[in-house]
């Protein structure tokens, strides 16, 4: 009786779950909001700048999927995954990762972020301010097909708009052309004219490598400048970038998302494969779709979800008053059961001339 008993609460626990806030669903929803906030200023700098919205690429109206083909336009991009990206909750999906890999407030985090997400980098921002985290962030201004990749409208002037309104606290500490080699190597003269001039109107640091080695050496040098001493408690890296990730074999070697060990056979140095060596997790941002449906996000949504949006914010399970309730109502039957003799409550009495030691 008491195991069918058992049996039934079980039962009743797993078909009929409860929603349950996650523990860090203030910081999530915050972030998101900041997130939407920071979507929004981008949206209304391209309305002011007379930048047109194209519905076939960006059916929710966001601003923030660009041009497939742009002087600055560095290589081929996924459009379903850059639609994905346009999703504030994204930067609960940071909070959740950055508090995985230890960081806490105060804590001083490298950021690897290029013009191929601005809707991730926003989100990455977004996360980064709520938490109270210290960033150091090199940016490339170039930016694969449906990323940044209006002249006008770049990277580093989006992020201006964002530190310009109060929305974050800190901004790129240098940034590269981007692209083949980490210096437009693919672009046009004048591609690359458009890169450096967007750089000089954001009074960024120019970082330009002699070669690929020096390029990933550059910036692995200056995080470590700007850190100071103080230990980098992970590393962000959004995008393909060679320098950041390595080969195109290599960027198959890191799963999306955390990583905490560094793959084997990897060609050659990248800042991922520098800070993994030094113990450092890394937050890989790649396969887009991937990371939306672990985290239970839309793909590809035709309207902006709302902040809070998402089973990033809370978990599906059975109510910790209802799990103690019938835990005492178990243990209350197996007490029933072993204190009083079973089969006299069944015969409505003792057995006739036996005792309580001679009754099975």
């Amino acid at each position: 009786m008491v195991a069918f008993l058992s049996v039934l609460a079980l039962l009743g626990i797993e078909y009929n779950p409860v929603e349950v806030r996650d523990e860090l669903y203030d910081q999530k929803l915050e972030a998101a909001r900041l997130a939407k906030q920071g979507f929004q200023a981008v949206y209304l700098e391209r309305i002011r700048l007379q930048i047109p919205l194209e519905p076939e690429f960006d059916p929710a109206g966001t601003g923030l999927i660009g041009s497939p083909h742009t002087e600055i336009t560095s290589n081929e991009g996924h459009l379903p995954s850059k639609q994905t990206t346009a999703n504030p909750n994204f930067a609960a999906v940071f909070v959740d990762m950055l508090h995985e890999a230890g960081v806490n407030s105060g804590d001083v985090v490298a950021v690897n972020c290029t013009g191929s997400f601005p809707a991730m980098n926003i989100s990455v921002y977004a996360a980064l301010e709520v938490m109270k985290v210290e960033p150091i962030v090199i940016s490339s201004v170039s930016a694969s097909e449906y990323g940044a990749t209006d002249p006008d409208l770049t990277w580093l002037d989006m992020e201006r708009i964002l530190f310009d309104q109060d929305l974050i606290s800190f901004r790129s500490a240098a940034a590269s052309l981007g692209g083949s080699l980490d210096i437009g190597k693919n672009h046009s003269e004048a591609g690359r004219e458009l890169l450096r001039e967007a750089i000089m109107r954001n009074d960024i640091p120019l970082l330009y490598p002699s070669d690929f080695s020096r390029a990933v050496q550059m910036r692995i040098d200056l995080y470590d400048e700007v850190a100071g001493g103080r230990p980098v408690k992970s590393f962000i890296n959004l995008g393909g970038g060679t320098a950041s990730v390595g080969t195109s074999d290599d960027k198959g070697d890191f799963v999306p998302g955390l990583n905490t060990r560094l793959p084997t056979g990897l060609d050659r140095s990248s800042v991922m494969r520098t800070f993994l060596e030094r113990g450092v997790p890394v937050i890989h941002i790649s396969r887009i779709r991937t990371m939306a449906r672990r985290y239970g996000l839309p793909d590809a949504p035709i309207e902006t979800p709302e902040p809070g949006d998402g089973v990033i914010f809370r978990r599906v399970g059975a109510s910790g008053w209802t799990i103690l309730g019938v835990l005492a109502l178990i243990f209350g039957a197996m007490y029933g059961a072993t204190r009083y003799d079973v089969s006299t409550v069944f015969a409505g009495g003792k057995a006739e001339g036996k005792g309580p030691e001679q009754m099975v």
